[in-house]
């Protein structure tokens, strides 16, 4: 995309149509030949293989992993890969092993169950000392609340290290640690409605699905790159004559060139503000539109990639989130017929 929208600061725009195509047809050759000797076997070797005792450096072995001997009990490690087939609210917390239940003879003889307590012993008794301690876990929160306790005016400086300590990075590091499946699962009512969509989505095995995810991280490359060519250059392009005008007091030539350090900023921006807020982009487009997993990542980001491709060396102003919306609209339909997609959804995406 680099060769082909001909980056003007990198003066490839200067470069000749034959020069453009044979840039693109050997770079795609050259990144075919280094996925053939050192992903390809990598990857027969985690998947076909079941070898559990791979680890990421061995990719650099390149070739010499066709003839790595997995271990015995390979197959026996079903954890190989990650599951990421589709579990209900209730699958999930019946698949949770149940506590084995705590039983004594009475003086009978007959076993009376004590049911699960952990603070029990296997008599059905208090562990010693039980009553009156309080476990350590207790004491460190009780500590960190009194730690992180704004009291008084926020200026004071013992209240600004605690947001700078506490507070700050928190907010900065929500949006990593959400768990967004639960979030798009949803409960009730909501989360039958999803479970009714997804069951007419076909689901493929771990292992189709395990190999999509490495072949999805060069699509989100590349569809990262299309959302942030456009997106970044729809901000910064009003910023940049804004601040052309406000700093020269001249009018704005259609040649003007755009300062890096306002692409750098627009950058680090859209990251920052999918660092902490982009969860919620995620819930909206992800599972409440239809079924997600890696092999349809893969396609939808694929789709959505060429089509902000195309749409910016045409000149054709286009919506980058729009474009994975309709991508991902198109791959539900393909995996499970209209039905499986939610369509009040997308209705509630189109008026917004």
């Amino acid at each position: 995309m680099l060769v082909y929208k001909g980056a003007p600061n990198l003066k490839l725009d200067d470069l000749s149509e034959v020069t453009v195509a044979l840039a693109i047809v050997l770079t795609g050759l050259g990144v075919a030949v280094f996925s053939v000797l050192f992903w390809l076997p990598y990857v027969y070797c985690k998947v076909v293989k079941k070898d559990y005792t791979l680890k990421w450096y061995h990719f650099f072995m390149g070739p010499l992993l066709w003839s790595r001997q997995a271990p015995a009990d390979a197959f026996d490690h079903i954890d190989n890969v990650p599951d990421y087939g589709f579990h209900t609210n209730e699958q999930t917390s019946s698949a949770a092993p149940a506590q084995p239940e705590k039983r004594s003879e009475t003086a009978s003889g007959d076993i009376e169950s004590k049911g699960s307590d952990p603070n029990l012993n296997m008599h059905g008794e208090p562990l010693s000392g039980q009553q009156d301690d309080i476990p350590e876990a207790a004491l460190a929160d009780v500590e960190h609340d009194r730690k992180d306790k704004i009291e008084g005016p926020w200026i004071l400086p013992r209240n600004l290290w605690i947001i700078l300590r506490y507070k700050l990075p928190y907010v900065l590091f929500y949006g990593a640690n959400v768990d967004i499946h639960a979030k798009q699962l949803g409960t009730g009512k909501e989360a039958d409605r999803r479970t009714e969509m997804y069951s007419h989505s076909k689901q493929y095995s771990n292992d189709t699905e395990h190999l999509y995810s490495f072949l999805q991280v060069m699509t989100a490359c590349t569809q990262s790159f299309a959302h942030g060519s456009n997106d970044v250059a729809n901000a910064i392009g009003p910023f940049a004559a804004i601040y052309y005008i406000w700093h020269t007091g001249l009018p704005t030539d259609k040649n003007t060139a755009t300062p890096v350090w306002m692409l750098a900023f627009g950058g680090a921006m859209i990251v920052i503000g999918f660092a902490t807020y982009g969860y919620n982009m995620i819930i909206a487009l992800g599972n409440k539109i239809t079924l997600h997993s890696p092999s349809r990542g893969f396609s939808m980001e694929f789709g959505a990639s060429i089509t902000v491709i195309l749409a910016s060396q045409f000149g054709i102003p286009v919506s980058t989130t729009m474009c994975i919306v309709g991508a991902t609209t198109g791959v539900g339909i393909i995996s499970g017929g209209f039905r499986a997609v939610n369509w009040l959804h997308l209705a509630k995406i189109w008026a917004g």
